[in-house]
């Protein structure tokens, strides 16, 4: 027979430091390592760590929070094209309605777009701009990850199980995983 683990929370050396030791840790592990291999190191600890996370969700023993009051989107796909919805967006209420039930059917990818909808359509040249500035912002944010973790300002240390919990079956499952 199969000896099948569960899948436990990944837990590194240096989350167990003090803040005074974490930092003369994370100087004395840059200086010996140079800032690439530091940046290589600490990255793959987050990825494995977040990984572990991940796999205790999908496994059923850490679960995230009900998701309380629904918002409708803004868009919605419809026969590879991209649409506004929602008064928000300009968009009377029956159009965003019909455009919704006609997601719901069967035939959502041959469906003919009705013209009053047309004028509510998302041009390829603004989805575009948009996803050159989504990518811009991600580097940007990237950029800004890579500095907070060559600079000990974010680890292993800093990730918790935040707002998850324990799955109905592992109730008596604590951080780590024990």
């Amino acid at each position: 027979m199969k000896n099948l683990s569960k899948p436990t929370l990944a837990h590194f050396p240096i989350e167990d430091l003090n803040p005074t030791e974490w930092q003369a840790e994370h100087e004395r592990v840059r200086a010996a390592l140079g800032d690439e291999a530091y940046l290589t190191l600490r990255e793959s600890e987050i990825k494995e760590k977040m990984d572990s996370i991940i796999e205790l969700i999908n496994t059923g023993q850490w679960q995230l929070p009900p998701i309380t009051g629904s918002q409708q989107p803004d868009r919605i796909g419809i026969a590879n094209r991209e649409f506004r919805v929602g008064a928000a967006q300009g968009v009377p209420e029956a159009i965003t309605n019909a455009m919704f039930a006609m997601v719901d059917g069967d035939e959502r990818e041959n469906y003919e777009i009705p013209e009053e909808w047309l004028e509510f359509e998302i041009s390829e040249e603004e989805i575009d701009r948009e996803d050159k500035q989504a990518y811009v912002n991600w580097a940007q944010r990237q950029e800004e990850q890579r500095l907070k973790v060559l600079n000990g300002k974010f680890s292993v240390r800093d990730i918790g199980m935040g707002c998850l919990s324990p799955g109905k079956e592992e109730a008596g499952v604590d951080e780590t995983g024990g």
